[in-house]
């Protein structure tokens, strides 16, 4: 599966990456050098905005031109020939990129409200920044959204 860097001009389109379960970086920085050393040891592409970055560096950086999120994950999505897998949706922490890991219900029973715990049985959480995942309303709105997204391709 493909590995990204969102750089600073995409970082909405780098959290729906996460979002459909591919590994997506956050770089928000002006420092070019590392996001590209970053990007080369890490087997990343590099996704930027930034016409003359993508230029001097084309075996590592793809141009996104399109204005909006949802037109440019459909160019990310033709650029680099994505496959998105429903199976692969909610699988990364949208904010960090960890993998979310399974909890037993009971086991965050103090980490969601009560309204939540009460009525949802199915949990995640991220190992690294300790967010709580379920699938809530927001979660049917995501998904409606991809839908439309997956079958504009």
């Amino acid at each position: 599966m493909e590995k990204f860097i969102a750089d600073g001009m995409l970082g909405k389109a780098g959290r729906w990456l996460r979002l459909m379960g591919y590994d997506t970086l956050y770089f928000n920085t002006n420092r070019k050098a590392e996001l590209l050393r970053v990007g080369r040891k890490e087997g990343r592409i590099i996704l930027t905005r930034d016409r003359k970055l993508a230029l001097s560096n084309p075996d590592v950086v793809v141009l996104i031109e399109s204005e909006g999120t949802l037109n440019q994950l459909k160019e990310i999505i033709s650029k680099v020939s994505l496959i998105p897998l429903k199976e692969n949706l909610f699988n990364r922490c949208s904010l960090c990129n960890s993998v979310l890991e399974s909890k037993r219900k009971e086991e965050i029973k103090e980490l969601v409200p009560e309204y939540v715990y009460s009525t949802k049985d199915v949990f995640s959480q991220c190992p690294s920044c300790k967010r709580v995942y379920w699938d809530g309303d927001h979660c049917k709105e995501i998904k409606k959204t991809l839908e439309k997204l997956f079958s504009s391709l």
